[in-house]
Order: structure tokens, then C-alpha cells, then sequence
């Protein structure tokens, strides 16, 4: 029987692509971003990297630390 409690990457990487999908069709970003990071407290820090910054930016900075590679990155959840 499978760990139900085991993230699969391909749960992952659709959950980024419908985060991604809701920031890209909303009306203000930044709001939603507030509210996702209200409701989730790891967030706050790119929040507060994102007042100093650029979303590309931060973006990119967040993806050197994890050594990804950003523009692979968006190739996989834009498809």
C-alpha cells in the first residue's frame, strides 16, 4: 500500500502550476501573494524579499540558493 502521506513530484508540480496559473490570471499579485502568505507563514519572508525587489528577482535568488535552474523551472510548470 502506498504512503498516503508521501508528496508525489507530480502533485508538486501541479500545485505550482495552479499557484503559478492564479498569480499569472490575477487582477493585483502582490494581494494574493499577502494572502497566501497570511495563510501560510513560510511565505513571509519572500514577502518581505518581494518589497525590496523584483518578483523576477526574488524569483531567481530563491531558485540559486536551491540550485535550480530558473528558466528550466519555468519551462516545467508552464508546460
Amino acid at each position: 500500500m502506498p504512503n498516503p502521506f508521501k508528496i508525489q513530484p507530480q502533485d508538486t508540480t501541479n500545485q505550482l502550476k495552479d499557484l503559478y496559473n492564479a498569480i499569472r490570471q490575477s487582477k493585483d499579485p502582490m494581494q494574493l501573494f499577502r494572502q497566501l502568505a497570511n495563510q501560510n507563514p513560510n511565505l513571509k519572508p519572500i514577502l518581505g524579499m518581494l518589497n525590496n525587489s523584483t518578483p523576477q528577482q526574488v524569483f531567481n535568488a530563491l531558485c540559486q540558493q536551491r540550485g535550480i535552474n530558473p528558466n528550466e523551472f519555468i519551462k516545467s510548470i508552464t508546460g
